[in-house]
Formats: structure tokens, sequence, C-alpha cells
């Protein structure tokens, strides 16, 4: 039996290993928990492609679509 994994989500068996594997990887990166760079908080999040906000302090950054490089 088959492990499964939770970030694959509506993929089921289609698709192929290779690429299923990639979009788990993206969609793990995309959705890990940051830290703001200006009140440290834990509420750094993706608003849109490549914009970053903290819903805590209002501070936006743009950055890479999936991740953020400060």
């Amino acid at each position: 039996m088959a492990k499964k994994s939770s970030s694959l989500k509506g993929l089921g068996s289609r698709y192929g290993i290779k690429l299923r594997k990639q979009y788990s990887q993206t969609y793990r990166l995309l959705k890990l928990r940051r830290r703001c760079p200006e009140c440290n908080s834990i509420k750094f999040k993706r608003e849109a492609i490549g914009i970053w906000s903290c819903s805590k302090c209002k501070f936006k950054i743009a950055g890479y679509a999936y991740d953020i490089k400060i």
C-alpha cells in the first residue's frame, strides 16, 4: 500500500510521478510559515503572484512567485 501525501490532493494517480513530485515540492514551499522581516511575526503570506504581505503590520514586498528571498 502506497503512502498518502497530503500535498497531492486532487491529483490522484494522474499526470505521472515526476510531475506530481514537482507539484508537491512547489506546493510545500508556497505554504511554509514565514516570518515578517519588519515585525518578526509569523503572519507573512503570499497575497498574489510575487507579492508578499504581513497581515499584522501591513508590510508588503515583491519577490518570487512561490518563495521570498530577503
